[in-house]
Parts: C-alpha cells; sequence; structure tokens
C-alpha cells in the first residue's frame, strides 16, 4: 500500500482519522510544538506501525497482538527492535535539525507508545484490519 493509498483510508475511515489527529498532537507535545510536521510524516508513522503489524501477525493470534498493543511499553526490547528501529530511522531522516535541542529523546516512539496504550478496541482492531489488508 502506498503512502497515498493509505492517506485515502485514513481519510475514509473516522477511527483511523483520529488516531492520525492523536498522534500529530502528541509527537507535536513530545516536540515542545518545536518541529513542524506535515501530514506525510504522519502517515509515514503510522506505515511504520501498520508494517510492524503485519510482520507481528506471522507470528503472534490476534488477541495477542492486541495485548502487544496496550502493552507496548512492557514488550521486551527484542519485540521492539523492529518497530523502534524503523521510528528511529524516520525521526533521524525527518527532524535531524532538531535531534541535538530534544537530545535523545525520539518523539515518534513515545508518541506510538502512547497512542499504543490509550487507543480503544475499536481503534485497534481497525489498524489490525488495515495491516491486513496491506
Amino acid at each position: 500500500m502506498t503512502n497515498d493509498e493509505l492517506a485515502k483510508r485514513i481519510e475514509n475511515s473516522p477511527r483511523l482519522k483520529q488516531l492520525q489527529t492523536r498522534l500529530l498532537e502528541e509527537v507535536s507535545f513530545r516536540c515542545d510544538n518545536s518541529v513542524q510536521l506535515d501530514p506525510v510524516t504522519i502517515i509515514m508513522i503510522i506505515s511504520i506501525v501498520v508494517q510492524v503489524i503485519i510482520h507481528c501477525r506471522e507470528n503472534r493470534k490476534p488477541e495477542d497482538l492486541v495485548q502487544d498493543i496496550r502493552d507496548v511499553r512492557n514488550l521486551s526490547p527484542r519485540r521492539l527492535m523492529r518497530l523502534r528501529r524503523r521510528l528511529n530511522a524516520a525521526w533521524h531522516n525527518c527532524c535531524a535539525d532538531y535531534q541535538t535541542s530534544l537530545g535523545d529523546v525520539n518523539p515518534f516512539l513515545t508518541a506510538v507508545y502512547e497512542i499504543g496504550e490509550t487507543s480503544d478496541d475499536e481503534t485497534i482492531q481497525e489498524l489490525i484490519e488495515l495491516a491486513k489488508e496491506t
């Protein structure tokens, strides 16, 4: 699925649109509004999450996957390696100018953690369905 297709899918789904808005708010909050993010960057973050879900679906039951998303901070570093690596690369590529002012904190990663922990079951299921269709 291309970014354009993903953007259309997000626009057509109220839950995914709300997820996109919440993710933008979380990242902006974590950056103290010092980073200017465009919608494409947020779609890229959602795309990374969907790709990781696709990978995890191969080895996990759906109910375990939902629980993993809810407890994302408590997962072992090994289970989070793919997500952390991709979000760190996205942060480095998109916002390299801001990294020195924010230190070692990756606001993309912490925002995804927060969204995973606070999203309702229907939103998580819709994200998993999106991964199934991809």
